[in-house]
């Protein structure tokens, strides 16, 4: 008690003005310490709420990585179905079945076959074919056509003026399968 009544004693013996100063120097140094004190808190608040931000877009990118590996699965699922519905199958009979059903053999000029071989359990059959002096709705049907075996799907068409009959055109047609790879010889069979 001694103390607070040193202090009240001071106090006391203190000009008014001399108190002032004081009091004015001690309500700065309280509103100094209130205003840093604010400047951090509003500075750690919006170091959180870009921390937040950043989380919650990887959060989206993550969901979508994760949607998306679920449709490839789903996709290589399909395939796989697909594939095993018919074992034998051949792009290129099924490509010459194709241009027999609709007479455009005559107007096939070129036919080439490629295999990719891709990673995992499948290779890709490639077929390009060159027709000149189609008319569009020969080529429509075909697409059509091809479109509707779920076993081929269609990777470049390319159209061109022909010179041959007028409203013609020229067609560069790439189409493609899915095939199992062929096993190695030291691979076991399943």
């Amino acid at each position: 008690m001694e103390f607070l009544d040193q202090i009240q004693a001071y106090l006391s013996n203190l000009e008014q003005k001399r108190f002032n100063q004081y009091v004015g120097g001690l309500l700065g140094f309280i509103t100094l310490i209130m205003l840093l004190l604010m400047f951090q808190y509003y500075r750690k608040v919006s170091y959180l709420k870009t921390q937040a931000a950043a989380v919650n877009e990887q959060r989206e990118e993550t969901q979508t990585i994760l949607m998306r590996a679920q449709q490839i699965k789903n996709i290589q699922k399909e395939n796989e179905t697909i594939l095993a519905q018919d074992k034998n199958f051949k792009i290129a009979g099924f490509f010459e079945d194709l241009i027999g059903k609709f007479g455009l053999a005559q107007k096939k000029s070129s036919v080439g076959l490629d295999i990719a071989l891709g990673e995992g359990k499948f290779q890709e059959s490639i077929l390009t074919a060159k027709f000149a002096g189609i008319t569009m709705k020969e080529v429509t049907e075909l697409l059509q056509e091809i479109e509707q075996n779920k076993r081929v799907f269609i990777k470049e068409l390319a159209l061109g003026a022909s010179t041959k009959p007028p409203n013609s055109i020229d067609v560069t047609l790439v189409i493609a399968t899915l095939e199992p790879k062929p096993q190695e010889s030291g691979e076991p069979s399943e």
